[in-house]
């Protein structure tokens, strides 16, 4: 049996071993049962190199620490074999199994160390990236903000631009009701007018087809009828015989083509118009007493203005001065 102060072989080595670890485990600062690892979604990391985050020297300190364990299981093996000397049992089975220990135990920790300091990177290579994956997301976040943001300004820009074109349109619309309605009134005056111009055009021609009805030869009767629908007043001849003009009185001639240049008349009034023509009251200056017939009336037309409108119904005398076909202007009239 071995001595009573003969120590424990396997605890020994195992506790130089132990020992061993802890110092190098201080001496980088690193505590396994410390390691927590955060939790990452897929979605936020995945993709993600962790490379860029990873400590360049993580594998040196691997490498360093399994050499220091190393170098421990050496230091316990030659302690072990130093004792079993002593001990008078080197080569026995009792060192065979101290060793053994000690090999299995510095496997055990140099695993435990490597894994652990591996973790250790991963796991601080994987919280320096969640931050990074943080940072984006809440920039992208903003970002988001800041579109959806500006789309709604953008959308209610819009809607106040609408909501004044459709104001403008209303206002439009009023001003066209307002408008059609002016030129409602304005069409039903130009009718009203139309109406009684062509009530006083209609008056003045009936009341010569009675005139040319009742012609028998003698002097006719005056136009009462258009000359008051023209508000003319009739005016008196130069003969002694006292009768109202007429348009037919022309008929009571001999001749269809009668003088009528301006400039045989004097106190030229306007009567009246039947469409384009003007007819007006006059009386005869010295030279019309002379060149027109005594029988015709002071009432007519004016030669060089039917010389505008009806060239073919006006003729120039050997005298010099213009006649008017008064009985094919009738007739014209008549007819239009």
């Amino acid at each position: 049996m071995p001595p009573q102060n003969q120590f424990n072989v396997n605890q020994a080595s195992a506790g130089a071993l132990q020992q061993s670890l802890g110092a190098t485990q201080q001496g980088l600062g690193f505590t396994p049962q410390g390691i927590s690892a955060q939790t990452y979604t897929p979605a936020q990391i995945a993709g993600t190199d962790l490379t860029p985050y990873t400590n360049p020297y993580e594998s040196q300190v691997v490498e360093q620490t399994l050499s220091d364990l190393e170098r421990s299981r050496q230091m316990q093996q030659n302690l072990t074999g130093a004792q079993a000397t002593q001990a008078r049992a080197f080569g026995g089975s009792r060192q065979g199994i101290a060793e053994s220990e000690t090999n299995r135990a510095f496997a055990e920790q140099a695993a435990r160390a490597a894994s652990g300091l591996r973790q250790q990177g991963y796991q601080s290579a994987l919280g320096l990236a969640g931050q990074d994956v943080g940072a984006q997301t809440a920039a992208q976040q903003y970002a988001a903000q800041q579109r959806a943001s500006a789309q709604a300004q953008n959308l209610a820009a819009q809607q106040a631009a609408a909501g004044t074109r459709l104001g403008a349109a209303s206002q439009l619309g009023q001003l066209s009701q307002q408008a059609f309605g002016v030129g409602q009134n304005i069409q039903q005056n130009q009718q009203r007018q139309g109406l009684l111009q062509q009530g006083i055009q209609q008056a003045l021609i009936d009341a010569a087809k009675q005139q040319y009805a009742g012609y028998t030869g003698a002097p006719m009767q005056s136009l009462s009828a258009p000359l008051a629908a023209l508000g003319a007043t009739p005016n008196q001849s130069t003969t002694t015989n006292t009768k109202n003009a007429g348009l037919f009185d022309y008929l009571s001639l001999g001749a269809t083509v009668a003088a009528s240049d301006a400039r045989l008349k004097t106190d030229v009034i306007l009567a009246g118009k039947i469409g384009e023509v003007n007819f007006y009251n006059w009386k005869w200056n010295d030279k019309g007493k002379r060149i027109a017939d005594p029988k015709q009336p002071t009432f007519g037309v004016m030669a060089d203005e039917i010389q505008k409108t009806h060239p073919h119904l006006v003729k120039r005398g050997n005298d010099g001065y213009l006649r008017v076909n008064y009985r094919d202007l009738i007739s014209e009239l008549e007819a239009a």
